[in-house]
């Protein structure tokens, strides 16, 4: 008789280090072992996280599945279809979870009536530390909501998220079109708020995103997350000003080149300001402009 209740989903690519660490808090939770299982679907990583993944003989469930690269679409399609649990929690491989994180997700659930998901409470780090030091994380959705607050369609973000997996097999789970980075799980999210289906503010259900970017690699992230959002658009052309796409953004986009004085100027400039507003503004501008390359596809 299966006695799962709950499954974490859990895919990673060449995390090998960070996984050991989140997997090691998914092993000592305080959810009772026989009712919770971690499955991990690992894209062909070649840093031997295969290796790391076949060394743990847990008292929970536990299934490592090694598969074909198909984006975090396919590897959280896979984890979910595998799965046994009622319910399905969703984070990442460098998500380190607090010892009440699967209970917090299962009993609110249990504790709710009809069909809903589940926002937790997900902490970014400003460095690499352990134990998490209070001044060195901060709250990715900042909002002091209270518990069990309803949010809104686009806080559907898959570090720290739960809902029935009968739900998730409904709408066909996550958009195999998401092949790069970002908005696949806000892009689920939305569907779900179309069929009404409420998310809410878990704030018991914590974890800590254990992933540090420069200022530069986030910069030249957004590239490849307009690249994405241009999926999404396409789906879903109602969003366009929730995706940034008004006529002056695109009019200032279409005025500044990389190669130009402006750009360079708070490139170059205004990033090394002693000015923090300066600072702060080159940023914000850079990350905008390199996401805008992507969504109107001139990367």
């Amino acid at each position: 008789m299966n006695s799962v209740k709950i499954s974490v989903v859990i895919g990673t690519y060449n995390q090998k280090d960070k996984l050991r660490r989140v997997l090691d808090s998914f092993f000592n939770q305080t959810m009772p072992a026989p009712e919770y299982e971690i499955i991990v679907i690992d894209s062909g990583s070649t840093d031997g996280t295969k290796e790391l993944m076949d060394s743990y003989s847990p008292d929970c469930g536990y299934k490592p599945i090694v598969q074909r690269n198909e984006g975090k679409s396919g590897a959280r399609n896979r984890g979910v279809t595998e799965s046994n649990g009622k319910y399905i929690i969703i984070t990442d491989a460098d998500m380190i979870a607090d010892k009440e994180f699967v209970k917090t997700h299962y009993d609110a659930h249990l504790e709710t009536k009809g069909t809903v998901c589940f926002e937790g409470v997900t902490y970014n780090m400003t460095d690499y530390h352990w134990p998490p030091d209070p001044k060195k994380i901060f709250p990715y959705i900042t909002g002091n909501y209270p518990n069990k607050k309803r949010l809104g369609w686009y806080y559907f973000l898959t570090g720290n998220i739960s809902f029935p997996k009968e739900l998730f097999l409904s709408v066909n789970g996550f958009d195999m079109d998401f092949q790069n980075y970002g908005w696949e799980d806000i892009e689920m999210g939305y569907r779900l708020f179309q069929k009404n289906v409420p998310l809410r503010y878990l704030k018991g259900a914590i974890n800590y995103h254990y992933h540090v970017i420069s200022k530069e690699e986030e910069v030249e992230r957004n590239v490849d997350k307009g690249d994405s959002a241009r999926i999404l658009l396409r789906k879903h052309p109602e969003l366009k000003w929730f995706l940034g796409l008004n006529p002056l953004s695109t009019w200032v986009f279409n005025k500044i080149f990389p190669e130009g004085r402006v750009y360079n100027q708070i490139k170059d400039q205004w990033s090394k300001s002693t000015i923090k507003l300066k600072r702060n503004f080159s940023f914000w501008f850079l990350k905008e402009y390199h996401y805008l390359k992507g969504i109107l596809g001139k990367k």
